[in-house]
């Protein structure tokens, strides 16, 4: 594609172990959300993209509009979270 570098942007419904590794070998940058693997939804409770992030406070809210508290930061697989 006659660029230096190449960067993708993806839905969670592309997200493959494979085919990440391939581009990360390939030298691109992939972004995208990891799947939902839990069933929060189907045990009752809210899953993470029902919470929203207030930059200008730097707090996320719950759907009943409660701010949450910091509790901690967590690295999963060399990637800070």
């Amino acid at each position: 594609m006659a660029v230096e570098t190449l960067e993708v942007v993806a839905d969670r419904g592309y997200y493959d172990g494979e085919e990440i590794k391939a581009c990360e070998e390939a030298e691109i940058t992939v972004t995208l959300p990891k799947p939902m693997t839990l069933g929060a939804k189907a045990a009752g409770r809210f899953g993470k993209q029902d919470f929203f992030y207030v930059a200008a406070d730097d707090v996320y809210r719950c759907p009943a509009g409660e701010r949450l508290t910091y509790h901690y930061t967590n690295v999963e697989d060399g990637k800070t979270l």
